[in-house]
């Protein structure tokens, strides 16, 4: 089942990267899923927070660097998130989160030099979004 629900969610995924305007519903969506969920998510909510920050400065033409396939995980790890019938239902208290820890620390793996990236870039920017580093 889980296998299928990746599946379900790479598929969306691919979609939702058509449309600036749903990137930007999903890392917002995301964000708020997180922030309602972050005592329980543990360092995994700071991995959600750079993930959806990621998606929402590509779908706002602020970080163009970020690579296609890495965009389709980091939307496909966030719609997995929101699902909320996904292999482990996340009603169901104390374990309902942990197929979606799985599935994010499977995708740090796979994607995490690519975030790293985005978070020195991130980091290098002042208050307007205009990066802080500046040529001679």
């Amino acid at each position: 089942m889980a296998e299928s629900t990746w599946r379900r969610a790479r598929q969306r995924a691919g979609r939702v990267l058509k449309s600036p305007l749903a990137s930007q519903r999903l890392a917002a969506a995301s964000a708020a899923k997180a922030w309602a969920n972050r005592d329980r998510l543990g360092e995994a909510w700071e991995k959600l927070q750079l993930a959806g920050g990621m998606l929402r400065d590509w779908s706002l033409r602020r970080y163009p660097a970020a690579p296609w396939a890495t965009l389709v995980t980091v939307a496909a790890v966030l719609i997995y998130f929101l699902m909320p019938l996904d292999a482990v239902p996340d009603m169901i208290l104390g374990v309902g989160l942990l197929d979606d820890l799985v599935v994010l620390n499977r995708a740090w793996r796979w994607i995490g030099s690519d975030l790293e990236k985005y978070r020195l870039w991130r980091d290098g920017q002042d208050p307007e979004g205009r990066s802080a580093y500046r040529s001679s």
